[in-house]
């Protein structure tokens, strides 16, 4: 096993999109609320979270299910941008941006029915072929080819032909559909928000696709949309687009617990154990929940001492530093898995994680800067400020900071294009939003506990309940690549990661 501890296949892939179907489907941990998105009774459904949470996996997972049902759909998934390069719409219409949008969604779905369509005889089928044909999608139509090069003017019988154009996309779908109703289309668009910037423009057409998914499930029969959108993206469209109300209702919200973050690892072990070394030996007869324990130490020395006296399971302390996201969980893990390699141990122990967290943490600023500047070009001065300073403030401490450190020399930031209109409070709230704070529950003993935006949103929002009596603390997955230092008048376990 100490050879597996640097594979990177022993946490799976980092892209959930990129991970084979088969193998993504051998770890994934299914939830309840998921029931509804996977549901073909419900046409329209979109997946909402930060990045690194798992929506690409749950709309790969939403496909495999699809296929393995072999209910004879058409399966098609792509990325936004592949429709936006279809068709360009220079209008800052909402109305032109929303029919433009569903032109191109159903071009595409044209293309790949016109692709796999043996032949056509009606004047649609027709159309599908040669679009497709026109688009790339599929070779020349016998047919369609053999009038092309028939056209014999003043032949007996006048085979000459011209080609049919598409004018109006959804019309030709809804009528093919309406005469297959045997045949159910299921589109996945992922990342529709991969190049969001914060512009009038880049608004408009980024909320207009989702009125353009609810517009089209109801005038099309037998299509059903998937998509997914990062949730500070999607708060800021809702702010400036009100038709977006009326697609809330569709909207699944993705978190991870700490339990259910233990629960990936657990998995993502098994299926590693299971593909590498079949069931036999020392694997034999694991069960996932059953024998987490076992499955555990595998690979993790457990347990991991915390703070001064807690001993824990290994994820627990993971699902902090990976702020509940998958992807940082196993970007962690693999760091971890590769330093325990380099120093020949057989399994991985918290000191492994110590040793890493420098390299973590630069890749977790990174992430942070580029997931969020596009809400504030000031992101980078603004956490800079926290460099070398302690792990845990007061609020009246934290705001005093933002003020003297930033917005006495800088002025008020732009924070989703709205100037700080309450100054220090404004800004310490996107740093909770972000996740760069979180709030300090010490009535909780476990020892974990950290409020998150998610679990408490309206706190330092404002001054008449600024805090709860809580206190705040840089996430412990910045401190070390900010020299971020626990505070000599901080009891020891206060900051329970000894960075």
């Amino acid at each position: 096993m100490k050879r597996d501890l640097a594979n990177p296949e022993l946490f799976g892939n980092e892209a959930g999109e990129d991970e084979e179907l088969e193998v993504l489907n051998s770890y994934f941990v299914e939830k309840e609320d998921f029931e509804r998105f996977f549901s073909p009774s419900n046409r329209v459904a979109f997946v909402r979270s930060r990045k690194g949470v798992g929506k690409s996996a749950l709309l790969k997972q939403t496909l495999f299910r699809r296929r393995m049902a072999n209910a004879g759909e058409l399966l098609i998934y792509l990325k936004s941008s592949a429709l936006v390069a279809m068709q360009e719409v220079r209008s800052d219409s909402p109305d032109d941006l929303v029919f433009g949008w569903q032109q191109r969604i159903c071009s595409r779905i044209n293309y790949e029915l016109g692709s796999i369509l043996r032949h056509g005889f009606s004047d649609d089928s027709m159309l599908l072929i040669e679009s497709a044909e026109l688009a790339g999608f599929r070779g020349r139509n016998l047919v369609s080819a053999l009038f092309d090069r028939l056209k014999l003017k003043g032949a007996p019988i006048d085979l000459s032909r011209e080609r049919l154009t598409v004018t109006d996309s959804q019309a030709l779908l809804s009528r093919v559909l309406d005469k297959t109703k045997d045949v159910t289309v299921w589109l996945f668009v992922d990342d529709v928000d991969a190049t969001f910037i914060n512009t009038k423009h880049e608004r408009l057409r980024s909320s207009t696709f989702f009125s353009a998914c609810r517009n089209l499930v109801n005038d099309v029969k037998g299509l059903c949309i998937r998509a997914s959108v990062r949730t500070d993206v999607w708060s800021i469209l809702a702010q400036y687009d009100e038709s977006l109300d009326k697609c809330e209702q569709y909207m699944l919200d993705l978190t991870w617990s700490t339990v259910e973050t233990g629960q990936i690892l657990e998995s993502k072990i098994l299926s590693y154990l299971t593909r590498f070394y079949g069931d036999s030996g020392e694997t034999k007869g694991l069960r996932l929940r059953r024998d987490r324990a076992k499955i555990f130490r595998f690979v993790f020395k457990e347990p991991f001492p915390w703070g001064r006296r807690r001993r824990l399971e290994a994820f627990r302390p993971i699902h902090i530093l990976s702020a509940g996201r998958p992807r940082w969980a196993a970007q962690l893990c693999k760091l971890a898995g590769r330093d325990a390699f380099k120093k020949n141990a057989s399994l991985i122990a918290l000191g492994h994680v110590w040793a890493v967290m420098r390299d973590y943490g630069q890749a977790r600023v990174s992430d942070l800067y580029k997931e969020h500047r596009h809400q504030c070009d000031a992101i980078e001065d603004i956490i800079e400020t926290f460099s070398g300073g302690p792990t845990r403030y007061k609020t009246a401490d934290l705001l005093e900071h933002l003020t003297k450190r930033y917005l006495k020399h800088r002025g008020m930031p732009k924070i989703d294009g709205i100037s700080a209109e309450k100054g220090s409070i404004t800004v310490a709230n996107f740093l909770y939003r972000i996740g760069f704070i979180a709030a300090r529950d010490e009535a909780d003993r476990t020892g974990l506990g950290f409020v998150r935006f998610e679990d408490r949103p309206n706190l330092l929002s404002t001054p008449t309940n600024l805090d709860d009596g809580l206190d705040w603390e840089i996430h412990p997955s910045y401190r070390e690549v900010l020299r971020i230092v626990r505070k000599k008048d901080q009891p020891a376990d206060a900051d329970q990661f000894p960075l």
